[in-house]
């Protein structure tokens, strides 16, 4: 019984180890099989690729002269070879159709049978080409080049491009098209880039007026960097202008640049420009600068005190080296342009304590103008409110000989500037075609009595009561004297009711007060 049940357990190891040497064997045949559908599915995609090229390389090859016969096919003219003889060699389908051959019957015939012209025996002989000639045979109407083929030297026949008259027409409508999108852009940046005032437009007979136009007259005539001096709003851009017009640079463009509005990190792109991808946010396609837009003509930098320290040196090296290098490049460009400054800053001043370049103040110093301020020119007020007056269209209207008394005697702060927003102001404000003094702004009248009354201040007690009484004496006396005793125009002229005005002439003793006198 144990030898039975022995010899079952030593069965069952020997059937386990046989299940187990089978499955083995049967995994590993598994593996081959998969191997070998594998390299079969490799070879298959291999042949399919090497099918593919063998049918690729299958395609039937074009000869020489079949690609060239499809090339000429494909040009938009006649085309039309000859001989030595002029024999027809060949033509394109564009030459059959418009002179309606066909190309059996006369290739190798002359081509005088059907395009009788003098010209083609005048090219073979002399091997010089006729262009654009105009040439009409029955309903064909085209222009043809005539051309030569030379081999070695030596003239072996002739090339005739024939071009439809509707091809031409075509092309000429699309050339138009092209130029008038040219001229509307130049237009356009003449627009941008043009000076508009000429000296004619600088009104003025006082002496600093002048002197500042002769001056300006005179330097125009050169080439050399002008410096223009002056307060804020005293018409320094005007003169820019004027010169700029007056030089022989008038046909150029006239950029202008404020170094006061641009931020001190943008100087350098917007003066020089800057080459693709120079830095983070940069155009893909660069930028040009206002000194290369400025080719042949002026840059006009206006407030140059505020231009950086570095910026300084770089426009230095450009005014003495005539090229310019755009940010992030290193090409340098030729510049040929003439520059105008304008400051109202006192740039000496600003060199000792080191905001700007000495070497650059004397570059620009050569030529000065100094700009007066409009007190200094008061005797031009006349002139120039015409002037304005006739700028705005109000050519028609005119100031009061009183109005232009007061606006004489103001100290103009703002210079021309102020003096025309105080014209506009005015204008919007007349009732008819004469501005008076009441129309003017309370601080131009104010300020002028202030300077007026300036003597008071040696009164013996010097007390600030007495002399703001005195003072408000006189402006009452000189607002009626205005208004011709009108106490309702007074008081709009003062800004106050007319209970108020009444209250003040009681108190100054003017309620009686004869406008006429001159006490």
């Amino acid at each position: 019984m144990s030898h039975c049940a022995a010899r079952g357990e030593k069965l069952s190891a020997n059937h386990f180890h046989i299940e187990r040497s089978y499955l083995s064997d049967l995994a590993g045949r598994v593996k081959l099989v998969e191997a070998e559908k594998a390299s079969d599915n490799k070879q298959t995609r291999k042949g399919s690729s090497i099918t593919r090229s063998i049918s690729k390389s299958s395609k039937p090859k074009i000869s020489q002269g079949e690609l060239s016969e499809l090339v000429l096919n494909h040009i938009h003219s006649g085309v039309i070879f000859c001989d030595e003889s002029l024999n027809v060699v060949f033509f394109n389908e564009i030459f059959a159709d418009l002179f309606d051959l066909d190309k059996t019957r006369i290739t190798g015939k002359p081509v005088t049978d059907f395009m009788p012209n003098p010209l083609l025996q005048y090219v073979l002989r002399h091997g010089k080409a006729e262009m654009g000639v105009r040439y009409s045979v029955e309903k064909v109407q085209c222009v043809v080049n005539i051309i030569p083929v030379k081999k070695r030297g030596e003239v072996i026949g002739i090339i005739v491009e024939s071009i439809p008259d509707d091809t031409l027409k075509n092309l000429i409508g699309k050339l138009s098209v092209l130029e008038d999108k040219a001229c509307a852009y130049k237009r356009e940046f003449s627009r941008l880039f043009s000076a508009k005032y000429t000296f004619s437009d600088i009104k003025g007979e006082s002496g600093p007026i002048r002197e500042a136009r002769m001056l300006s007259s005179k330097y125009a005539k050169t080439d050399s960097s002008v410096l223009l001096l002056g307060a804020t709003g005293t018409g320094k851009e005007m003169f820019a202008h004027a010169i700029h017009n007056e030089s022989w640079r008038r046909n150029g463009p006239f950029v202008c640049l404020n170094c006061a509005a641009i931020p001190k990190d943008l100087f350098e792109s917007e003066l020089f420009g800057y080459a693709p991808g120079a830095f983070t946010g940069a155009h893909q396609k660069g930028k040009v600068g206002k000194i290369e837009l400025a080719q042949r003509g002026t840059v006009f930098l206006d407030e140059i005190g505020d231009l950086p320290l570095n910026v300084q040196s770089k426009l230095l090296r450009v005014l003495e080296s005539k090229t310019i290098e755009r940010v992030g490049d290193l090409k340098p460009i030729e510049i040929d342009f003439r520059l105008i400054a304008a400051t109202n800053k006192n740039l000496r001043a600003m060199i000792g304590r080191n905001e700007f370049r000495e070497d650059l103040f004397y570059r620009l110093n050569t030529m000065t103008v100094q700009i007066p301020k409009l007190c200094k020119i008061s005797e031009d007020i006349p002139l120039i409110t015409n002037y304005i007056l006739s700028s705005m269209g109000k050519s028609g209207m005119t100031f009061s000989p009183n109005a232009l008394e007061v606006m004489q005697r103001y100290e103009w702060i703002g210079n021309i500037r102020e003096l025309k927003n105080v014209i506009e102001r005015a204008v919007s404000l007349a009732d008819s075609d004469v501005i008076d003094v009441e129309h003017l702004p309370p601080e131009v009248i104010t300020l002028k009595r202030q300077v007026h009354f300036s003597g008071f201040s040696g009164a013996a007690d010097n007390l600030l009561t007495q002399q703001l009484f005195h003072c408000e004496t006189e402006i009452l006396k000189e607002s009626l004297r205005l208004t011709k005793g009108n106490k309702m125009k007074t008081a709009k002229l003062l800004g106050i009711s007319r209970s108020t005005l009444y209250e003040k002439c009681e108190k100054h003793n003017l309620s009686h007060f004869d406008w006429n006198s001159n006490c």
